[in-house]
């Protein structure tokens, strides 16, 4: 990565364990940068973040329609639970979509049987499908060439005011774009409660279902539950949350860990004013923040910034 900053350590006993280095910004409701820690313009893969925006982008071409929990899933990176495969079960039948078409893996689910429902980025390989037909494209929409992927590309350059001109390819099989740390926060904004059109129908949905999100107990889950902020993370340590007011951060850490992306998050926010003061602390134990030894509390994850 370029240029990096501190973000977050873990602390034992006064000992620092580990460190996370990274960028981060956090941008007000209009768009304009209110912190920054790193290089926030060299672009990179927000890898899982990007499928709400990508979910967005296919209902505002009118591609699809998503009831909410539907919308949800299609921006999820979920658990392999018995509501994310019976909400993966339900949204594949509405959108008259194969299984078996998808490419996203296999992987086991509750009762040990391997199927691409499980995965948790079925979702958005079930959207695409769905997308690609009603286009009148072919059933691989996972191709570089596909047309789908213009119209992927298009819509998030688009809501992060930005242009893209590369592509890659995600662990799931399908197509992921590269944006700059700020592109995403402005893209991610639009997913407010004051937003407009299909980000905001998106953003409702994950506020409405944050159990379809992450699990019931996942980070995601956690920090949408309890703040009303629409926030998804993304592999290799990408994280981004819109707060109920609008303010926006985004969260990337070098060594790719998850863990530092939400108190980092929260952190930002707090100073912000765009969540309660204290929020990060309420959330230190359900977010797995507390080291122990044995039941004894003994450190913390903590940002730094």
């Amino acid at each position: 990565m370029p240029t990096t900053a501190l973000l977050a350590v873990v602390d034992r006993d006064g000992f620092v364990e580990s460190e996370h280095h990274g960028v981060a910004v956090l941008i007000d409701p209009d768009g304009a940068v209110i912190e920054s820690h790193g290089d926030i313009t060299h672009a990179f893969l927000a890898r899982s973040t990007l499928k709400p925006l990508f979910a967005a982008t296919l209902l505002e071409a009118g591609l699809i329609e998503l009831e909410p929990a539907h919308a949800a899933l299609a921006s999820a990176s979920h658990w392999a639970e018995q509501l994310h495969l019976d909400t993966a079960s339900a949204m594949a039948a509405a959108h008259g979509v194969d299984e078996a078409a998808l490419r996203c893996p296999p992987i086991k689910g509750p009762d040990g049987t391997k199927r691409r429902f499980a995965h948790m980025c079925v979702g958005k390989h079930i959207a695409f499908a769905a997308a690609a037909r009603a286009m009148g494209a072919s059933a691989d929409y996972w191709r570089d060439d596909h047309p789908l992927a213009a119209v992927l590309r298009d819509g998030l350059a688009q809501a992060a005011d930005e242009p893209i001109s590369q592509l890659a390819h995600d662990g799931c099989g399908a197509l992921v774009f590269p944006t700059t740390p700020v592109g995403l926060a402005r893209a991610f904004r639009r997913l407010a409660p004051d937003g407009t059109g299909a980000h905001r129908q998106v953003g409702d949905a994950m506020r409405a279902h944050p159990a379809l999100i992450d699990g019931a107990r996942g980070p995601d889950a956690v920090v949408i539950g309890e703040t009303g902020c629409a926030t998804k993370f993304g592999a290799e340590g990408t994280l981004a949350s819109v707060a109920p007011d609008g303010t926006t951060v985004v969260v990337k850490t070098a060594d790719g860990a998850r863990r530092a992306g939400a108190p980092v998050a929260l952190a930002l926010l707090e100073r912000a004013g765009a969540i309660p003061a204290g929020t990060l602390e309420r959330l230190a134990e359900p977010l797995g923040l507390v080291q122990r030894s044995a039941d004894v509390a003994v450190g913390m994850l903590r940002p730094v910034v």
